[in-house]
């Protein structure tokens, strides 16, 4: 999710409470699987990594975002 410096909308407090509804779920889950550049998945390890995250959670937050347009 990009940072902006415009004021929080409606949409940015669903998009929270949605990702704190699937990260906090017991639900069971589903693997997730798609071919993507050597270079690209480097970027996005290291970045994880910078960030104290993982890539699924990073992945469900990004799948969050596209599914609330």
């Amino acid at each position: 999710m990009a940072l902006s410096a415009k004021r929080p909308s409606r949409g940015d407090a669903t998009k929270q409470r949605l990702l704190q509804d699937v990260t906090d779920t017991r639900e069971p889950k589903k693997r997730l699987n798609a071919e993507i550049e050597e270079s690209l998945y480097r970027q996005i390890k290291t970045k994880a990594a910078q960030e104290g995250r993982n890539i699924s959670e990073i992945t469900r937050a990004l799948w969050i975002e596209y599914l609330s347009k």
